[in-house]
């Protein structure tokens, strides 16, 4: 395209775009005026970016660098005028350039609360329904059986922490000593003792929102302490991260997250977090016009903080929408350290307004009604409900954390050397431990609803590992030769696979470490082998189990 034609683009979408805005199902969601969010190419030089976009734009308005977001991971904040150049045009242009890795524009997250629609609901109905009382009695949270405590990240406008059902659980980072100007515990963020404001650049609590509160309550409010409700950890601690308000915001947000748990996994624990999930009841929707790709500096936060052993659980839309169709910022992001909640009400069906998809929604929780914590007033502590998927996300977030405070060392003693498959680990028995229900059925993944008690069950089998007699089980063949060896150990020692043939000679040796945590199975292509009968052994020092295996 050249500048000419860009330029009449640029000043004649802009009106045509909002002509158009009054006939589509969905409106765009809201952005801060003027302002993009770029990620650079590695070796990308900034001012030779911002130089290239202006003379694509001159005669319609420059583009202006207001300052980096995260210069670690290259995301800067760009000023352009919006009166004269449409922000649509800009962003499909610019995404042209191989300088530049993603564009978008700096939306403002929509928080997602509906005003109640059942007042005779009963008093925390959602955590019977999910059976949080059965797994109580196994653990109420706290810290890990390697004494890890245990922390989960509260995304939110503001939260009113001293309220007294949450107060006994924030989080607080004793290695920052309070008001000194002194960044002490070398983290890159001064006076972070209590968290922090990405508006505010301190650890205060923001606006004191009774949303961030009634999430907050549903993560972690203290129990069995005879004052108002339990979340669903009795003694989480939770990190406060406030001033949320659009898109940079976010991407801060989710940087102080990733700096205190790498720091916790850097120090083995003496500095930092044991962040292991944060909570994002929030979100916004996507126009026709828009891809995940159009939101990406969002979605590549989730594998960064995955790699680091963070799980991050995210609310869907509140409207009866396919995400796969319509899109959904976050639940469209395809990470897999990204667990995507939907909201069913108190009998368990899924509620008509909110959003579905059989890819992107991982599976639904009780959000209809939910008592919680909140606010009477600005500062008053209370007690009141919340709706929509901001209030069925945090019961999955808190259980998150609930798991790593089973007994079962081995399930999480991993947790720092080997942060992601101890994330994928904890996913997976959630999402494999869902409770059937046939409202969700086909339109979210597990097809299932958040079930606290069968999880719990799902680490407890999986902690005893499938242990007994050393035994070949299964073995499936291919069309093209490859078998595949399922087998069972008493232990979780190393044992030894080998192939013989039918004199005795000795073909291929391969070490054997059985997992307790999975099915333990191993693969032996046999393309090579001449037709003729072979023996399969697994041995362990003077155990030994054979199988014979005839090639055709």
């Amino acid at each position: 395209m050249n500048k000419t034609i860009l330029l009449l683009c640029f000043l004649s979408c802009f009106g045509f775009t909002n002509a158009q805005n009054a006939t589509r199902a969905f409106s765009p969601p809201e952005h801060v005026f003027g302002q993009l969010i770029v990620q650079l190419e590695p070796k990308a030089n900034l001012d030779a970016v911002i130089a290239k976009i202006n003379r694509l734009a001159a005669a319609a308005g420059s583009v202006a660098h207001l300052h980096a977001i995260v210069p670690e991971w290259r995301y800067h904040l760009l000023a352009f005028d919006e009166m004269q150049v449409d922000p649509k045009a800009l962003i499909t242009e610019c995404s042209k350039m191989s300088e530049i890795s993603a564009i978008q524009l700096n939306h403002i997250v929509e928080y997602r609360t509906k005003e109640p629609n059942d007042p005779d609901w009963f008093l925390q109905s959602d955590m019977s329904y999910i059976h949080a009382p059965e797994a109580w009695s196994v653990s109420t949270g706290g810290v890990t059986p390697s004494g890890d405590t245990i922390v989960v990240a509260v995304l939110e406008k503001g939260i009113l922490f001293n309220h007294p059902d949450l107060a006994p659980n924030r989080f607080w980072n004793w290695d920052d000593a309070p008001n000194d100007d002194v960044d002490n515990d070398g983290n890159g963020y001064v006076d972070d003792r209590g968290g922090w404001n990405v508006q505010a650049e301190n650890d205060g609590t923001g606006d004191n929102s009774d949303h961030g509160t009634e999430v907050a309550g549903i993560v972690g409010a203290r129990g069995d302490n005879g004052l108002g409700i339990a979340g669903v950890n009795w003694n989480v601690k939770m990190l406060s991260v406030t001033g949320v308000f659009d898109d940079e915001d976010i991407l801060k947000a989710y940087r102080y997250v990733y700096v205190m748990r790498k720091l916790y996994n850097d120090t083995n624990g003496e500095k930092g977090a044991f962040i292991v999930a944060t909570n994002a009841s929030f979100g916004y929707d996507f126009q026709w016009y828009y891809s995940t790709g159009n939101f990406n500096t969002w979605c590549n936060l989730f594998d960064t903080l995955g790699m680091i052993g963070v799980l991050n659980v995210g609310a869907t839309a509140n409207k009866d929408v396919n995400v796969e169709e319509k899109g959904d910022m976050p639940t469209s992001c395809p990470s897999e350290f990204l667990v995507s909640v939907t909201n069913i009400d108190k009998l368990g069906n899924k509620v008509p307004s909110s959003g579905y998809g059989a890819v992107s929604i991982d599976l639904g929780a009780p959000g209809d009604g939910v008592h919680s914590t909140t606010n009477v007033g600005a500062n008053t502590p209370g007690y009141g409900t919340i709706n929509g998927t901001s209030g069925a996300t945090p019961h999955v977030t808190g259980t998150v954390a609930l798991l790593y405070s089973l007994g079962c060392e081995a399930f999480t003693s991993d947790a720092i050397s080997n942060p992601v498959a101890c994330a994928r680990r904890m996913r997976d028995v959630i999402l494999n431990n869902t409770a059937p229900n046939t409202t969700l059925d086909g339109i979210t993944v597990t097809g299932g609803n958040l079930d606290i008690e069968l999880a719990v069950n799902g680490v407890t089998k999986l902690c005893e590992g499938a242990v007994g007699k050393l035994s070949v089980l299964q073995m499936r063949v291919s069309e093209t030769g490859v078998v595949r060896i399922f087998y069972q150990t008493p232990t979780f020692f190393p044992y030894r696979f080998r192939v013989f043939n039918m004199l005795g000679q000795q073909l291929y040796e391969e070490e054997l470490n059985p997992d307790r945590f999975s099915e333990n199975s191993i693969t032996f292509d046999t393309f090579d082998l001449p037709k003729g009968v072979y023996v399969f052994s697994i041995s362990r020092g003077e155990a030994i189990v054979s199988v014979k295996f005839p090639k055709t």
